[in-house]
């Protein structure tokens, strides 16, 4: 090792152990990958053609409604599908699903075509594997725009059935659960216990963790108050109102459930407007027992016609928060004890969407925020940026050559790895490059990197540096 590589290598290690290892780093992505501006739509995500990463529909008041192939990096090709999707569907829910049991993601789409001839829509495309669809005949099914659609097993018969509730394309209320029978077809199966409500958001939830799945409901009732309900599954299927918790009645906002304090069950994040049109979020802790109370001083920020996620964003073990807001969309991560610190401000964004997942297959969820005030804005989670005690100059299970390199570094593994995926960082412990290797006897190209020192780790093996001149 030559004396300017001794030095370098001894400049990162003093660098990191004086700054520590990474948290939560998210960044906008630059370049941003090739994908539409859009906004008033959703996202969804899925395997859909089961080639192992994370594929990306993205619809809403644009031209086109898009459904990428993801080349497992984080790369995104628009495919042309043989069953045409409804364009400019905005107030819509997409969902990736096993709707028909037959081991691979199907595709639930609703919403409004905007000036296309078809108006509010609800269509189920079943997948045949590899990523093709096909639109099946769903008559029973209501056609409504807006958020409130939301699926789980509520009979426990091992399918995934349906709760809407929202204005159908008579600008009549609908509310109700539909089953479905395995097939991906929906039946009607009960409504009139559920309070009407438009602008809704829906999620399902075992509150008492006796395994059948609850539906928590907040919208604008018929005369335009906002309203949160709580509904219980009696085991198969059937709700009743629950009469015991009171949550803060809002609209326009989110609705998620998560283990958010890791004690064993589901907690509730919610957010919206209240009765005096004030912007507010919610977060109601569970006792396991079903009863909530809300985490008090929070400083969760409030939003309206914005929406949120929850993921573990620094695989730390707990459960952090984005929230996507007018003035400003913001990442907490959660440091335990029912404590957040920000760890990142986005633009703001309003009548937004959001959708985390990993999509460069690292195993850090990265994010991808839509809006009306910046349209399509995708960010990258560094959060696996090496650390000091993650960096070493030599291994004795990896050979690079040269070094320094100029336009090619060849690698050789000296002991077989399964796992060949590589991550090369730079200076800073930011990703510079992804990808896998061939073979244990690989080169990588780096003639576009700047002159400087830098990391790349295989699998699991131990980070080794090298410098490009």
């Amino acid at each position: 090792m030559t004396l300017q590589h001794q030095l370098l290598t001894t400049i990162i290690l003093s660098f990191f152990i004086k700054n520590g290892a990474a948290q939560i780093n998210i960044t906008l992505a630059d370049p941003q990958p090739n994908l539409i501006e859009v906004y008033g739509g959703s996202f969804a995500s899925g395997d859909i053609d089961n080639d192992g990463d994370q594929d990306l529909l993205m619809t809403g008041i644009t031209p086109t409604t898009a459904l990428y192939l993801n080349d497992g990096s984080g790369g995104f090709t628009d495919i042309i599908m043989d069953t045409d999707l409804p364009n400019r569907a905005f107030d819509s829910v997409t969902e990736f699903l096993d709707l028909d049991n037959d081991g691979d993601l199907d595709l639930y789409f609703s919403g409004m075509n905007d000036g296309g001839g078809i108006g509010e829509f609800t269509r189920i495309y079943t997948n045949d594997g590899s990523g093709n669809f096909t639109l099946i005949s769903n008559p029973d099914l209501p056609q409504f725009r807006g958020t409130g659609a939301a699926f789980s097993d509520i009979d426990n018969d091992g399918d995934l059935d349906l709760f809407i509730s929202a204005l159908d394309e008579n600008n009549q209320f609908i509310s109700g659960t539909y089953r479905n029978d395995g097939n991906a077809i929906f039946t009607p199966a009960q409504s009139g216990v559920f309070s009407f409500v438009k602008y809704s958001a829906i999620a399902f939830i075992d509150i008492e963790n006796d395994n059948d799945m609850d539906v928590i409901v907040a919208g604008k009732q018929p005369n335009n108050s906002p309203l949160t309900k709580l509904y219980i599954n009696d085991g198969s299927g059937q709700y009743s109102v629950d009469n015991i918790n009171t949550f803060e009645n809002l609209s326009s906002g989110g609705v998620n459930v998560a283990d958010i304090d890791s004690d064993g069950d589901q907690d509730i994040l919610i957010s919206g407007d209240n009765a005096n049109f004030e912007n507010a979020t919610y977060l109601y802790l569970n006792d396991g027992a079903g009863n909530f109370e809300a985490l008090q001083n929070s400083t969760l920020q409030p939003t309206l016609f914005g929406n949120q996620a929850i993921s573990d964003l620094d695989l730390d073990g707990d459960l952090d928060i984005v929230i996507v807001n007018p003035n400003g969309s913001i990442v907490y991560e959660n440091v335990g004890s029912n404590n957040f610190n920000v760890a990142a401000n986005f633009t703001g964004d309003y009548i937004g969407d959001c959708l985390v997942t990993d999509f460069n297959n690292d195993g850090y969820p990265d994010i991808v925020i839509q809006g009306s005030s910046h349209e399509t804005n995708f960010y990258w989670n560094n959060s696996g940026s090496l650390g000091a005690s993650d960096f070493g100059a030599e291994s004795i299970d990896c050979w690079l050559s040269p070094n320094p390199a100029i336009d090619h570094l060849q690698i050789r593994l000296e002991t077989t790895q399964a796992d060949k995926n590589y991550v090369i960082h730079d200076l800073s412990g930011k990703i510079i490059q992804r990808g896998t290797l061939i073979s244990d006897h690989s080169s990588v190209e780096v003639s576009g990197f700047s002159n400087g020192l830098y990391f790349i780790k295989i699998g699991s093996l131990a980070p080794v540096s090298f410098l490009k001149s």
